[in-house]
């Protein structure tokens, strides 16, 4: 009897183990997998139908005069840079919530997520959120909470950017800086009146509701300080892109002014960050067609903007891919330690 009792507790240990694997959440069933294929095949098909209507000659030779020796080295310096200023604010972040987070703990937590984030950017997300409760026992309202004040944070930024950028470029000709700058200040003033209106409305029923929800909290408790610095950070961050770009699209022999890129690179990454194709595939392709046009021949601008989200989707990848393995074998520590193995939850994951 006594082994049959110590066999059941090996089982059940089995079992917990199983179901509290390491890796991050995974959503099962064939639903899940098409939902996530949609995306990938909106962008595919917006892809196929910009090279049908440029035309592939023009698209590979274009390709071909690209400057490798000047394109590989600025991409290098800008993946690496920008990852660490992205560690960066995401620690920000995180260390004003939560209590003890290195900065080494959020290098590992946000290049794991890169590699979800190429599934699916929501799944990415939530793998911060799944590494905050293992790890630090965050609720998982509060955790999600943040992750949605980080994506207010971006937003916030990037409408800032794109306005202080068409202010910078108000006397050019075109008119796209004058109507993108009217724009996001709309959009800017919403985001703030919104936030302003959850901190000063009255505690009436339906608002004490909103107000005490794990969600909203986060958005509650900040000072006002604690997000122009959070702003101030994520504008840091933004920046490299427009650096990036300045250097990057003179390896396609196109002379892009750092004023025009301070006003549209922001407007590619909010057209990215619309969840109407994977990692902006074909959306910020077309993006670059209407906004630097004046720049360069569409086969040009295409090229670039095609070598630029296949560089950007597969080293972000093999950082996620590096990290996510990182992460998991901490996590595996974890799940050890309660079976009588090593580690603890609240330990630094890193």
């Amino acid at each position: 009897m006594a082994e049959y009792r110590t066999s059941e507790r090996d089982t059940a240990a089995a079992n917990a183990g199983r179901k509290h694997s390491p890796a991050a959440p995974r959503a099962g069933g064939a639903l899940s997998a098409i939902k996530r294929a949609v995306p990938w095949a909106v962008g595919a098909a917006i892809i196929a139908f910009l090279v049908w209507h440029i035309e592939p000659a023009p698209l590979a030779a274009a390709l071909s005069r690209a400057s490798l020796a000047l394109y590989i080295p600025a991409l290098a310096v800008f993946v690496y840079l920008n990852f660490l200023v992205d560690a960066q604010n995401l620690h920000a972040i995180l260390g004003h919530f939560n209590r003890g987070i290195r900065f080494s703990d959020s290098m590992v937590i946000r290049g794991a997520s890169y590699l979800l984030m190429i599934v699916d950017y929501t799944l990415g997300m939530g793998s911060i959120v799944y590494y905050l409760k293992r790890c630090r026992g965050v609720p998982i309202a509060r955790g999600t909470g943040q992750m949605f004040y980080l994506n207010y944070i971006t937003h916030v930024s990037l409408l800032v950017l794109a306005i202080a950028g068409c202010a910078m470029a108000a006397g050019s000709a075109s008119p796209w800086p004058l109507r993108i700058a009217l724009v996001c200040s709309a959009f800017l003033a919403s985001a703030v009146i919104l936030v302003a209106a959850l901190k000063l409305l009255p505690d009436y029923r339906f608002i004490v509701t909103i107000k005490r929800n794990g969600l909203m909290k986060v958005f509650i408790e900040t000072p006002a300080p604690v997000y122009l610095l959070h702003t101030a950070y994520r504008c840091g961050f933004y920046a490299t892109f427009v650096l990036f770009f300045y250097a990057a699209v003179r390896a396609f022999n196109m002379e892009i002014p750092l004023i025009a890129l301070l006003a549209y690179v922001p407007i590619i990454l909010l057209v990215i960050s619309v969840p109407v194709s994977a990692f902006g595939l074909g959306t910020s392709q077309a993006a670059m067609l209407v906004l630097f046009r004046d720049y360069g021949t569409p086969a040009q601008i295409l090229a670039f903007s095609l070598a630029y989200t296949a560089s950007i989707v597969v080293l972000r990848g093999a950082i996620g891919a590096l990290y996510y393995f990182i992460i998991t074998r901490r996590l595996s520590g974890m799940t050890a330690a309660g079976r009588g193995g090593y580690g603890s939850v609240g330990e630094t994951i890193s």
